[in-house]
């Protein structure tokens, strides 16, 4: 096993399970096509079955429908050291 590979390992320890479930799942889309069989094209692979979507929020209403995000333009710019 070389070190990169020990180095990874080490840095699993400890994780939380839904931690662990979130780093397979990119792996198995993303890195293991090639171990398949299959070509990798470039497109995400999805597995068949189960399909747990990361980050997906569509159809939530997650702002304040009187809420106006251009209120915080200012904040914005000067957290980001932005002129206008």
């Amino acid at each position: 096993m070389s070190t990169l590979q020990r180095q990874v390992i080490q840095s699993l320890n400890g994780l939380s399970d839904d931690n662990l479930q979130f780093l397979l799942d990119m792996i198995q889309r993303f890195m293991k096509p090639e171990e398949t069989g299959e070509k990798n094209s470039g497109k995400a692979v999805m597995p068949k079955g189960n399909i747990r979507r990361i980050g997906s929020l569509e159809g939530q209403d997650l702002i304040d429908s009187d809420y106006d995000i251009d209120e915080c333009n200012d904040e914005i710019i000067e957290m980001f050291g932005v002129e206008k």
